[in-house]
């Protein structure tokens, strides 16, 4: 088994799936939290999980729930079903971070697991928010339901 260090610095994505097997793609913007169940995976590395995300076909319109200048990572996330999170605590003061990810893009048909490659689907699995419903856009606190590396 490898262990990967938190890449401190380096905006990454890394997957999970919520109670009822649909999947969110969390954007660390560099500092955000990452289950260090990725950190240990000998399947992906966590920064390959974007491109392999990037590759599945594209099944969904998308919801921009955020003004960015460059929405492009979201919408290309979400229009393959995916419901994306981003760590927008770098964009506040500290006194203001609320150390949660946070919904920025929806999509319209939302795949589950089971769409997924095996090594993405076991990933997926493996890191199962049971306390977690993305469909409600709700934030998400990652470190009140795994355990992770990075920022706590």
């Amino acid at each position: 088994m490898r262990r990967q260090v938190h890449p401190e610095g380096i905006d990454c994505v890394w997957l999970a799936s919520d109670r009822e097997g649909y999947l969110g793609a969390f954007i660390t913007a560099g500092v955000g939290p990452i289950p260090a169940e990725i950190l240990v995976s000998d399947n992906i590395a966590v920064g390959d999980i974007e491109g392999r995300l990037c590759q599945l076909p594209i099944v969904s319109q998308v919801q921009l729930l955020v003004s960015v200048k460059r929405p492009d990572d979201f919408v290309s996330l979400a229009s393959r079903g995916l419901f994306v999170y981003d760590w927008t605590d770098t964009n506040r003061k500290e006194v203001d971070a609320l150390s949660v990810y946070e919904p920025v893009a929806v999509p319209d048909k939302p795949i589950t697991t089971t769409s997924l490659p095996s090594d993405l689907e076991a990933m997926a699995k493996l890191l199962r928010l049971v306390n977690v419903v993305f469909s409600s856009r709700d934030a998400v606190d990652i470190s009140a339901n795994l355990v992770c590396a990075g920022i706590t």
